[in-house]
């Protein structure tokens, strides 16, 4: 299915998927959920970013937000989940596609204009 989207997004989504950061924390989010610390921690990135990588994926709709939990100190963080398994960029006659595969088998097929 392809989808026609707003030319911003697609470009946002394919901007996000060759960024280092990002790609990190989808691949890191993958097959668990995890927090913006333990991101930021285990994977070297500072967590300024790493909270502004978060936001931007999860409105991008390429991580979610699936649970909280309750640190030693008292205090709820979210736990995240990358909603994507994988993308795939493809040019055809010309065109820019990018083909993002989601963790529940829905695909979709973007046109970058």
């Amino acid at each position: 299915m392809i989808k026609i989207v707003d030319e911003s997004y697609a470009w946002d989504v394919l901007h996000h998927l060759s960024d280092p950061y990002s790609v990190r924390i989808l691949r890191a989010t993958l097959h668990r959920p995890l927090d913006a610390i333990t991101l930021s921690n285990t994977l070297g990135i500072p967590i300024a970013v790493c909270y502004r990588r978060l936001r931007e994926l999860e409105r991008l709709g390429l991580i979610e937000a699936v649970g909280r939990k309750l640190t030693q100190k008292g205090k709820w963080i979210t736990l995240y989940k990358a909603r994507i398994k994988n993308a795939t960029v493809v040019m055809k006659e010309g065109k820019l596609y990018l083909r993002i595969s989601f963790r529940w088998g829905q695909e979709e097929e973007l046109e970058v204009e």
